[in-house]
């Protein structure tokens, strides 16, 4: 619950400097090992914004895959969850010492907000 209410908080901050009072929205980008359940947190943001004034505002998220780098050879390579950081490398076949390149991420990546009025920014 305390994500949603950090991505709404962030995003009402972000769309009232743009002079804009109506949420309509929010993309994020959710790494394979952000630890976060995309089931869960459109639940609770579903929960936040329900009768009050963002009640249409939509949250879609971006699942962002997992992306290492051997530390051997220096090649990248993919996977699947937090399994794929214990896979050798499918080119040397090193076991250990993979750095992640990607897949850590929880950001904002795209907001769409109006004014009350139906004007849109």
């Amino acid at each position: 619950m305390s994500i949603a209410q950090s991505i709404l908080d962030i995003a009402l901050e972000e769309i009232a400097k743009q002079g804009c009072d109506r949420l309509d929205l929010i993309r994020v980008q959710c790494g394979a090992l952000a630890g976060v359940v995309p089931e869960s947190l459109q639940f609770c943001f579903e929960a936040l914004i329900r009768g009050g004034p963002h009640a249409s505002a939509r949250l879609e998220l971006e699942t962002i895959p997992l992306l290492l780098r051997c530390s051997s050879c220096g090649r990248t390579f993919g996977g699947e969850g937090q399994e794929a950081l214990w896979l050798p490398c499918p080119v040397c076949g090193a076991l250990t010492g993979h750095s992640v390149e990607q897949g850590k991420e929880l950001q904002i990546s795209h907001l769409e907000a109006s004014v009350s009025g139906g004007q849109d920014s």
